[in-house]
């Protein structure tokens, strides 16, 4: 990704703070960032503060998430948001750690026979939207887990 080298965007930027880590370099690997209670090891995303198995406070701790899921339901959408052109899909994942999430998915033709429910998925920081200053606006997405 161009950080501003004067022939792409001004920056990348990440579309919420605190979700998700951008690679720095091409050694770097993005991931999401979670929480995980130390008294009963539930795992939350996005981050909380109070673990919601247990009902302790001070017991969740950030913790890295592996980017590995597996497809639970997706849709094809032909209606443009303010992120996305249209046609997309949007899905939910079911992370290896237990969490399950909204996500677009990146790396596929938008149609319906594209994925199979419970494929192996894995997570990328992609670029959704340039912003008005010029910068990458980026985000997490899912494709289909390679090999």
């Amino acid at each position: 990704m161009d950080t501003g080298s004067g022939t792409g965007p001004e920056k990348v930027v990440p579309l919420r703070e605190g979700l998700f880590h951008i690679p720095a370099s091409p050694d770097d690997h993005g991931y999401l960032i979670g929480s995980k209670c130390h008294n009963c090891g539930y795992i939350a995303f996005p981050p909380v503060l109070v673990c919601a198995s247990c009902v302790k406070e001070d017991t969740m701790r950030e913790c890295r998430l592996s980017g590995k899921a597996r497809l639970d339901r997706f849709t094809v959408s032909h209606t443009p948001n303010i992120a996305v052109e249209a046609p997309y899909i949007q899905a939910y994942v079911q992370l290896e750690e237990g969490p399950m999430l909204y996500t677009l998915i990146a790396g596929v033709e938008p149609r319906a026979d594209a994925l199979q429910l419970d494929q192996p998925m894995e997570m990328v920081i992609d670029k959704i939207r340039t912003d008005e200053e010029g910068n990458d606006v980026v985000a997490w997405k899912f494709r289909p887990a390679e090999g």
